[in-house]
């Protein structure tokens, strides 16, 4: 799909959406008047008290599924073909969330569909109001699909491929060395980083790469596998791939908007969710909640946790992992991380997850001059503030070729470097602003971002008023001037 023929899901017939998205069996979809909900077709997340609580729940669920795993237990366990794939076990950060506070089920009838069951099941038991400690509590429910998350992808999302641009120019750099002083650290969960040629040398000696891990329940019993790093890798046809370096600009990101920033990059790549039946070349372009939520679990010792994933929920609900992810980052030893994710580029008002949890920093993206919400950006009053995300340069790969959603027969020549439009390029800007804050304030990123958002930190601060979402407009963000 070319991106100047990229649609509004709200204008797309059911037909082509099903097209888009059922490129593999164990995926799902609901199609909603103006948001694609995807999720594993055969996994449910279930909240264990509501399960012992409710009989009714309890056996009505082991009549369709059987128990895989829980959020912040179990261990990576190396199959046959991961002889060189890291450690043998993580510890989980039991001391941070019940091992079986969420669980993991499998549906055991083929014919069976997630989306269908969690509707069912979630009418046995009460729904949830879970406290939060910025905002109203959420409603979290009983049983929900395993939604699966995505990264800013312009195949199913009204945002752009990414497009060549030369260097930006010097001096100053880009990004900078770190200074001799205070440092911040940064997690970037998103699809991972790739060390071009030639390098980004600075940038390069500023990030650690560390693999995602995501839950196979497709083996007994269910374990951990290791993600596959992010490459410059193409579809069948030589595209390069829609989502190459997306973990990689992001970095550039954060790097450009905090000298101080140390960042580690969590390449959290599903590979066996293929976006079309045509090109299994793509099927590293998505993640599951589940993994998703535990990646932030594992890395949350840090400052600032950026998150690239962005993705609506069946019927709105909460988002069960990243409910109880959030309420354990609120309190204790991790409760002045700041954890930002971005809004989404649907251009849509329902709400976005991980982003909507009122203790996590949604951010929307605005036009390059910031006068108004940028085309693609999701907006609403469940998101914090916005940024600049139209027109974002920074880091890229090494590539003359052909791309995803172009004829075969144009050669792009990106040189290390891209121009990029999408809420996953507003959400890094606020990210490194917060550590750049907190290397240079040293508070907490919680408080680094209260500072940030008042105008106490030298960034401009100005309110920005969008009308044109339905059912809400008239909603107002606070813009953040960043660079």
């Amino acid at each position: 799909m070319s991106p100047n023929t990229s649609f509004p899901l709200h204008e797309s017939p059911q037909n082509a959406i099903t097209q888009l998205v059922l490129g593999h069996p164990r995926v799902t979809f609901h199609v909603d008047p103006d948001v694609l909900v995807i999720a594993i077709k055969d996994e449910l997340l279930v909240r264990k008290a509501s399960r012992v609580d409710s009989p009714r729940l309890n056996d009505a669920l082991i009549k369709v599924a059987i128990h895989a795993g829980s959020l912040g237990g179990g261990t990576t366990s190396k199959g046959d073909d991961d002889s060189e794939t890291g450690d043998e076990s993580r510890e989980p950060p039991s001391e941070l969330l019940p091992a079986d506070e969420v669980e993991l089920w499998r549906l055991t009838n083929p014919d069976d569909d997630s989306i269908d069951q969690a509707r069912r099941l979630r009418a046995l038991a009460q729904d949830e109001c879970v406290k939060t400690r910025s905002g109203p509590s959420s409603l979290v429910p009983a049983v929900s699909p395993n939604h699966v998350c995505v990264v800013a992808s312009w195949e199913i999302c009204p945002a752009t491929p990414p497009l060549p641009c030369p260097p930006i120019p010097t001096p100053p750099p880009f990004v900078e060395p770190t200074e001799d002083a205070p440092t911040a650290g940064v997690v970037v969960i998103d699809t991972g980083y790739i060390y071009t040629n030639p390098p980004h040398a600075t940038l390069d000696a500023r990030v650690t790469v560390v693999a995602g891990e995501w839950f196979d329940t497709t083996v007994s019993p269910a374990r951990w596998r290791p993600c596959p790093p992010d490459v410059v890798d193409t579809d069948s046809e030589g595209r390069l791939i829609g989502v190459v370096g997306h973990g990689t600009f992001i970095a550039g990101i954060v790097a450009h908007e905090s000298r101080q920033a140390q960042i580690t990059v969590v390449g959290q790549r599903h590979d066996c969710m293929p976006l079309t039946p045509n090109h299994v070349d793509e099927q590293r372009l998505f993640s599951s909640e589940f993994d998703v939520a535990s990646a932030l679990l594992n890395h949350a010792d840090a400052d600032v946790v950026s998150c690239g994933f962005a993705f609506p929920t069946l019927d709105d609900y909460a988002s069960i992992v990243f409910s109880s992810v959030m309420n354990v980052l609120t309190s204790g030893p991790y409760a002045g991380v700041a954890v930002v994710a971005p809004a989404g580029n649907e251009s849509s008002a329902r709400p976005y997850w991980p982003a909507a949890h009122p203790d996590v920093i949604g951010v929307a993206a605005t036009n390059p001059l910031g006068f108004r919400r940028a085309w693609f950006s999701n907006w609403g009053a469940w998101a914090n503030c916005c940024a600049r995300g139209q027109d974002v340069r920074s880091t890229f790969v090494d590539w003359l070729g052909p791309i995803q959603g172009e004829p075969l027969s144009d050669i792009w020549n990106f040189s290390g470097w891209a121009i990029w439009n999408g809420t996953s390029f507003a959400t890094p800007k606020v990210s490194g602003a917060i550590a750049k804050v907190v290397a240079e304030s040293g508070v907490s990123g919680v408080e680094a971002y209260e500072l940030l958002i008042s105008g106490s930190a030298g960034v401009t601060v100005t309110p920005l008023t969008d009308m044109t979402l339905a059912p809400f407009p008239g909603v107002t963000l606070p813009h953040l001037h960043l660079g």
